[in-house]
């Protein structure tokens, strides 16, 4: 009877972890590192073009969210570079390469991880990296004015049922969780869409913000 108890409990334990699966919410644990630190508006409002160079709806959508932000800093800017080229001031063009990854850890985590519910309460690892490269033209002319390079690499932890239902494995002996574990060191793209809703302002308005800076001292 004792043992058909702790049978019971430990069903239990199991279908509340596995269907309260994302009980580890998305979290970038850097991402503090990427917020401004200073607000420089420019005196004079600057009319800027924006080139988009990015090969992926996330980049299109991250720098349209930099063009917003520019708005700011007393900086127009619009993405009909050749119908307003007179009107402007400057061409700033934006390149974003992202790469998406996974973790080794996450094998762990899985198996044996799943013995104390880790994919729950802890949740995958995932990486998110963004190179961002800015160049500064003068419309008129072409010349290069200025140009700078920034690495973004978010570290991401994320819990979702499409992966810890694996923790079932508490009622087979753990086979399923070891095979998922071999899969789970691959990125996970259901979180791209949460990450970037939580990200991308604030990284536009960090970039935004450095081009302000630029644009000061040509000013």
């Amino acid at each position: 009877m004792k043992v058909n108890k702790i049978i019971n409990a430990i069903i239990s334990i199991v279908i509340v972890s596995v269907f309260s699966g994302c009980a580890h919410q998305l979290e970038i644990k850097n991402l503090d590192m990427y917020k401004n630190t200073s607000l420089i508006s420019l005196k004079k409002q600057a009319q800027v073009g924006i080139v988009a160079d990015t090969r992926t709806m996330e980049g299109i959508i991250f720098i349209k969210k930099i063009a917003d932000s520019l708005q700011r800093y007393n900086i127009k800017a619009t993405t009909a570079v050749s119908l307003n080229e007179k009107k402007l001031d400057y061409v700033v063009k934006i390149t974003v390469n992202s790469d998406y990854k996974g973790s080794g850890w996450n094998f762990w985590i899985n198996w044996p991880g799943f013995l104390i519910f880790t994919p729950a309460w802890h949740g995958y690892n995932y990486t998110i990296e963004h190179n961002l490269s800015v160049l500064l033209t003068d419309p008129k002319s072409g010349a290069q004015l200025d140009s700078f390079y920034i690495p973004i690499k978010l570290d991401i932890r994320h819990a979702a049922i499409n992966r810890t239902w694996t923790e079932i494995g508490w009622l087979e002996f753990g086979v399923i969780p070891l095979v998922g574990g071999v899969f789970f060191i691959q990125y996970d793209n259901n979180v791209t869409p949460i990450a970037h809703d939580m990200a991308i302002p604030v990284l536009a308005d960090f970039i935004a913000q450095e081009i302000a800076e630029r644009l000061q001292t040509l000013n």
